[in-house]
């Protein structure tokens, strides 16, 4: 019998923008309440899709870190932190969008971190209006496959750090099951 592939949202949107994030010690990008996974829901091949965009307003230059975690809290497992990019200063309201991909690459039926995970993941804001070369891109990627647990229920958790405080909102997030 053939997969029957079929995207869909597992949650239903937030109905207004979430909170603003203006932290410089890692902050979650989007409340885990909107990137749920039960337990024992995935199979191998399972892709989810991370999408949140919104605006992001900056005082003077600083970096931005993305580091995707597997997990309920800011001590889940890693997915592969982004290097540490410059963003430029003085952008106000600058539109910003973020899409991440997980996948399930094998999935163990045991307790413990025996399922394997690939994640990658964009971010790309507008830099300064006008000028070339301002805007921000930033790619956070696993280089290899990443044990996690599957047996309890988990979530996608973004986190994001700035080295100076920003003032990002983020307007929007879909959480969907493409598969």
């Amino acid at each position: 019998m053939s997969r029957q592939y079929v995207a869909d949202l597992t949650v239903d949107p937030p109905s207004a923008a979430l909170p603003t994030i203006t932290a410089t010690t890692e902050t979650v990008l989007v409340p885990i309440l909107f990137t749920p996974i039960p337990a024992m829901e995935p199979k191998a091949g399972k892709v989810y899709k991370l999408t949140v965009s919104g605006t992001c307003t900056t005082g003077t230059a600083g970096t931005l870190i993305i580091t995707p975690r597997f997990g309920v809290a800011i001590g889940g497992v890693a997915l592969g932190t982004s290097p540490t990019q410059n963003y430029v200063p003085s952008i106000t309201l600058a539109p910003f969008v973020f899409e991440y991909w997980l996948q399930f690459r094998s999935i163990g039926i045991a307790a413990g971190a025996n399922a394997n995970v690939t994640g990658h993941g964009i971010w790309t804001s507008n830099g300064a209006v006008a000028t070339a070369s301002s805007a921000t891109t930033v790619v956070c990627s696993s280089t290899a496959s990443v044990g996690v647990d599957t047996t309890v229920a988990g979530a996608l958790w973004i986190g994001v750090t700035f080295s100076v405080a920003p003032s990002v909102i983020p307007h929007f997030a879909i959480w969907q099951s493409l598969n």
